[in-house]
């Protein structure tokens, strides 16, 4: 998944964080993965978008949860998903935080629109920042400042254009920070429980608690599956699967706030790849604020400090798989 051929037993076996690391284990094993990660969440949302003309987004929800777990569950054969004594709890809620925030942001594109939600719910980073440096002990520098600062306004230059406020805003509004908040929650406890646990075994956690709290929606009735949607959710599913791979397998080796600003970048890809094949407009004020987002992840990679500086766990011995 991670660009290289690998085995299940070799994922399922893939070792925790591991400090400390210079900076090319950094840029290549964290950010590098993590900002691959980010381009498939935006060929991710597109399918969504697609998906959407024929289905409501709880369901799709659903199933980008249940169909990534199959996926994960696949290629792991199950071996390796058995959490660290006392990280069951943690791993749990790491999940609910995860998939309430996705809940969330779905009910604020539903209230206010896909342009505003996702401008503020895209404002997680910050929030990441500030579980990241409160509960985790990393470093908050003027330089990680500046990138947060540049993060904001470059997702509000790509985005500002379709996000109109709509009749029920405010709601949605809040709804959208709301996820943007969970969503910092969840990315800093990801990163702590890679202090012990494997990218694997977090993700398909995730998934699975994801499935059980979207699998309700399910009661209202299904659509008619014709080729297109099964062809967009085929694709959400892979995608979604991967990317929240590569995310998690990233958070081994970058800080919380490094990897939510590097994942923040797949707004771009979703922009660009809207305007290839949904015929979405793409403006400069867009291209503008793709470059401000690069800026802003250049500027948290560039940290002179150990970037894993702070009170996340040591590595652990791998255990062979089963």
């Amino acid at each position: 998944m991670d660009g290289v051929s690998v085995s299940s037993a070799a994922l399922a076996a893939e070792p925790a964080i591991q400090v400390p690391l210079d900076r090319r284990a950094v840029l290549l094993r964290g950010v590098g993965v993590i900002l691959v990660g980010s381009v498939l969440f935006g060929v991710m949302a597109v399918c969504v978008r697609i998906a959407a003309r024929d289905m409501v987004a709880s369901q799709i929800t659903f199933v980008r949860f249940a169909g990534a777990f199959v996926v994960l569950l696949a290629t792991s054969r199950g071996r390796g998903l058995r959490p660290q004594p006392g990280n069951l709890g943690r791993v749990l809620l790491r999940g609910l935080c995860g998939a309430s925030a996705i809940l969330l942001y779905f009910r604020g594109i539903h209230d206010a629109g896909a342009g505003f939600a996702t401008l503020l719910n895209s404002t997680y980073p910050i929030f990441t920042t500030l579980f990241a440096t409160t509960l985790l002990g990393e470093t908050f520098t003027r330089r990680l400042t500046v990138a947060l600062g540049l993060d904001v306004i470059g997702i509000a230059f790509v985005l500002g254009p379709a996000a109109a406020l709509g009749e029920h805003a405010l709601l949605g509004g809040v709804s959208s920070l709301a996820g943007a908040v969970l969503a910092g929650a969840a990315v800093s406890m990801a990163r702590q429980l890679r202090g012990s646990e494997s990218a694997m075994l977090v993700t398909t956690y995730f998934m699975a608690v994801g499935a059980v709290a979207t699998a309700p929606s399910l009661l209202f009735g299904l659509p008619s599956f014709g080729p297109s949607l099964v062809l967009a959710l085929a694709a959400m599913v892979v995608t979604s699967a991967v990317a929240q791979y590569l995310l998690h397998l990233g958070l081994g080796y970058a800080t919380a706030t490094q990897g939510s600003l590097a994942a923040a970048t797949s707004v771009v890809t979703a922009a660009l790849l809207g305007s290839l094949f949904l015929g979405e407009t793409l403006t400069p004020l867009m291209l503008i604020g793709g470059m401000l987002l690069v800026a802003a992840v250049t500027l948290a990679v560039s940290e002179r400090r150990d970037a894993t500086s702070g009170s996340v766990p040591g590595p652990r011995t791998p255990q062979p798989p089963g």
